[in-house]
């Protein structure tokens, strides 16, 4: 049985990291003053940021039925089945859409709804690609990683609060006063779920505040004293040099390797340039 392993882009794995390990991948689309884009197809991170910044009206879509089932089916042509590892059916319809479509694949298709994006969704694939090189079934493996479907936490702050309100997730009174203020938001992702847990003035206590949430975690909810059975990991949308200067205070901080990886455009979409956060996820066995 040869299982293949498919994904979306907004996994955050470029085109050349799932070229390397076998991962096939779906492009998400975007819709940017009524011209359709595929992110990393058509659309690369400096030219969706270029026209966030200048004005353009963007939003995300679904990928179609047909982009879908015409993936999946040239994959089958290759493999006997597939695990496909979309984005967290809490922040999209894509998911559920997907365990419709894959009603008629005759059990070759499983979806597996990890309640994840980002960078907690790109380790959640990373470990399945181990268990299908290692021969194990897609169904076997959809169920390993959904025993530890939970076992992850996302904290991410933003530049500016002016994409959270055009996305109705703060007034305009407080978007105006917090950019005014230079007060940023403490955002947390857990199995889809995005709520707000914190405020900081600026950006250099929303990143040490970002870090005790991280400590306050390990210790109350996943009850470890240290991060050994963990993976720490970092998303940014800023410049490189900004993006390692993050990626190097966590490490610092926390004394293990932390990976770092672009913002999914989907994410970016809500949250802008300069958006940047931390997650913790519990290794797999």
């Amino acid at each position: 049985m040869r299982t293949a392993i498919v994904t979306d882009s907004n996994s955050g794995i470029t085109r050349e990291k799932a070229d390397r390990y076998g991962i096939f991948m779906l492009p998400m689309p975007f819709y940017i003053d009524d011209e359709l884009y595929l992110e990393g197809e058509t659309l690369s991170h400096v030219d969706f940021f270029t026209m966030q910044q200048s004005g353009a009206r963007i939003y995300t879509s679904q990928p179609s039925p047909a982009d879908v089932m015409d993936l999946w089916d040239r994959v089958l042509e290759e493999y006997d089945e597939l695990l496909y590892i979309p984005m967290s059916s809490g922040l999209s319809g894509s998911c559920q859409t997907a365990q419709a479509l894959a009603q008629d694949y005759d059990g070759k298709v499983v979806v597996a709804d990890m309640g994840r994006v980002s960078v907690a969704q790109k380790h959640a694939v990373l470990e399945a690609v181990k268990r299908a090189n290692a021969g194990m079934s897609a169904r076997d493996i959809c169920k390993e990683l959904v025993y530890y479907r939970n076992e992850f936490q996302i904290y991410i702050t933003v530049e500016t609060l002016d994409y959270l309100k055009a996305g109705g997730r703060v007034s305009a009174s407080s978007a105006m006063i917090g950019n005014l203020l230079n007060i940023r938001p403490i955002l947390s992702l857990n199995t889809g779920q995005v709520e707000v847990v914190g405020k900081a003035k600026g950006e250099k206590l929303s990143r040490k505040k970002m870090i005790h949430a991280i400590e306050e975690d390990l210790i109350g909810r996943f009850h470890a004293s240290n991060l050994d059975d963990f993976y720490l990991a970092a998303a940014a949308s800023m410049s490189k040099e900004k993006a390692a200067e993050w990626k190097q205070q966590l490490e610092d901080h926390f004394g293990i390797h932390c990976n770092m990886s672009p913002i999914p455009l989907s994410v970016a979409t809500h949250l802008g340039y300069g958006t940047h956060g931390v997650a913790v996820m519990r290794k797999m066995k």
